[in-house]
């Protein structure tokens, strides 16, 4: 194991810097793993090499730039806030210093303890960063809300692009560079307010999802526009698979369980891209040969009736919850489409097959029938085309 994988493990065992899971309400979830694709596909737009994402290790989310031999990490505390922004109390739990370029006004100034600041979002990333020797670190505090806080050079973190802490005015940088040597392991090294960071992002809490799949299909539609009809279905699938990331609660003792019970790198975003260019867009081919058999007279509330037998079907196969019957019928569905081909007339070969499937499948809705057989027929008709 490298010396630097040897930190993030070590990391992953210390209770000041590692996640344990659950901590976050169910909006502030999705918030987070939501952020985390929007992030994955600018590092691919970035034509990054490699990354290995880690969810509820190291505080919220870390990212590696290699799964193999990592050089550089970045922490990430990512909050979700429903109202106002976040102030410096918020942020850091200390008292707000005063200014020395105004007035005094004669009154003592009520402080807090500088030790306050290990139980503050800061405070964490700061203690995060502090376990990093080899390792080039950064960490970022991130949020749907801005922070309140002004800028030495003028100006607003709130409205401002990413702003390192050492751009704060030199009376909130010196307390907050005292409170944050408090926590800080290395001995004798003090933290680097240029390493912590603070950023807005556009990702809203109230539809996180949404957001997403506008990201993912803008992706899709430049580098493979037959498929961005998918983006939602994958970005569903996505957030299904980095779920069970978060919710682990036993620590990881070797890489391979780090990267087993918390992470998603760049390699399994790319076969889960390199499978979808292997799928087609069955909504698409579907609505092009129900728009085909209506012109072939089928009635219009049984067109309905099968585009949401489709939509469970293919729910199903995304997530991997088929019905027992599901398996069965499609497997029918196969030996009759090996021994009768497609014809010209769409709706003489669609009642036949849907009709064999009736004779088997006396109990089964006729919506629900029609929609397998649709879905496999098209399945055949492009892996042949």
């Amino acid at each position: 194991m490298s010396a630097a994988f040897d930190e993030v493990i070590l990391a992953l065992g210390d209770p000041d810097t590692a996640e344990s899971g659950g901590a976050h309400n169910q909006k502030g979830i999705e918030f987070q793993k939501n952020w985390a694709i929007v992030k994955m596909f600018a590092l691919k737009e970035e034509s990054a090499i490699d990354f290995l994402f880690l969810f509820e290790a190291i505080q919220d989310v870390a990212i590696l730039d290699s799964t193999s031999d990592p050089t550089r990490i970045e922490v990430f505390q990512i909050k979700k806030k429903d109202r106002m922004e976040w102030t410096w109390s918020a942020l850091t739990n200390l008292h707000t210093p005063d200014d020395p370029s105004k007035k005094s006004t004669g009154k003592a100034k009520k402080t807090k303890p500088l030790d306050g600041v290990a139980d503050s979002p800061l405070g964490k990333l700061a203690a995060s960063l502090a376990s990093f020797k080899t390792l080039e670190h950064t960490g970022n505090f991130i949020s749907n809300a801005g922070c309140n806080l002004a800028l030495a050079s003028g100006g607003n973190v709130a409205t401002s692009l990413p702003s390192a802490l050492c751009e704060l005015p030199a009376h909130f940088t010196d307390l907050l560079q005292a409170a944050l040597d408090t926590v800080y392991k290395r001995g004798g090294v003090k933290a680097d307010l240029s390493k912590i960071k603070l950023e807005k992002v556009d990702v809203p809490v109230d539809d996180a999802q949404t957001y997403t799949i506008g990201i993912v299909h803008k992706y899709l539609d430049r580098v493979s526009p037959l498929h961005a009809g998918q983006a939602r279905a994958f970005v569903e699938s996505l957030l299904a698979k980095l779920g069970p990331l978060g919710a682990k609660t036993a620590k990881a003792r070797t890489i391979e369980e780090m990267s087993a019970r918390h992470g998603y790198s760049l390699e399994q975003l790319n076969a889960a891209l390199g499978d979808l260019q292997r799928t087609p867009d069955m909504d698409f081919h579907l609505k092009q040969w129900l728009d085909r058999l209506s012109k072939e007279r089928l009635v219009f509330w049984e067109i309905s009736q099968i585009r949401a037998a489709a939509a469970a079907i293919l729910s199903r196969k995304l997530f991997g919850g088929s019905l027992p019957a599901d398996d069965a019928i499609s497997a029918c569905c196969d030996e009759w489409l090996a021994v009768n081909k497609l014809e010209p007339n769409l709706m003489p070969f669609f009642e036949r097959g849907t009709t064999h499937l009736r004779a088997r499948f006396p109990t089964a809705k006729k919506a629900e029938l029609q929609a397998h057989f649709l879905l496999k027929a098209i399945e055949q008709c492009v892996d042949q085309s």
